[in-house]
């Protein structure tokens, strides 16, 4: 699933805007990639590593970036509890710092590419446990992401839930076995 939280939770909390960092990111990144002469846009680790762009707004990125994530977590976690048995997080990763879609030379590049590199998306990988076990899968599933729907309008700015999937019974003991926090 991907979730963005409502602007005013970052004004409220934040000594800098995501929104203000994600477009210095991108014209940073877009003089960079232009300068050395690169076919596509890096993930912010690729600067993390090789420099290349401000290190202060990077450091400012991966504040807000730990902020979403925790908050996001925080919500998730209570909202969900009642619908769900168990909530295991697999992962959850700031969509800023994954590899952008976006190429150079694309028609609205630099607004996909703000729109990317602006810390307020989370990406969500998470385990549930469901209440009933009477029903089919499909009906299951359905119920999943209804309910999902419901116990989280209104607490995020936008959601998606991009799949549901019923786990097998060793597919369950491996999601119980691995580390269950990965923030960025």
């Amino acid at each position: 699933m991907t979730a963005s939280l409502p602007p005013h939770i970052f004004e409220r909390h934040l000594p800098s805007s995501p929104f203000v960092v994600g477009e210095h990111l991108a014209d940073e990144v877009m003089k960079y990639v232009q300068a050395n002469n690169l076919g596509y846009y890096p993930a912010l680790e690729y600067f993390e590593l090789q420099g290349g762009i401000d290190k202060d707004l990077l450091e400012a990125a991966e504040h807000i970036s730990w902020f979403d994530c925790k908050i996001a977590r925080e919500e998730l976690q209570r909202k969900l509890r009642p619908a769900f048995a168990d909530i295991v997080f697999n992962s959850i990763q700031t969509v800023a710092f994954t590899m952008p879609s976006v190429r150079p030379g694309q028609l609205n590049g630099r607004h996909a590419l703000i729109k990317h590199y602006t810390p307020d998306t989370v990406k969500i990988a998470m385990t549930v446990n469901a209440r009933c076990d009477d029903q089919s899968v499909e009906s299951l599933v359905s119920w999943a992401r209804q309910s999902v729907y419901h116990c989280l309008k209104g607490c995020f700015h936008t959601i998606e839930v991009t799949s549901i999937r019923e786990l097998t019974d060793s597919a369950t003991a491996a999601v119980k076995s691995t580390p269950q926090q990965h923030d960025q």
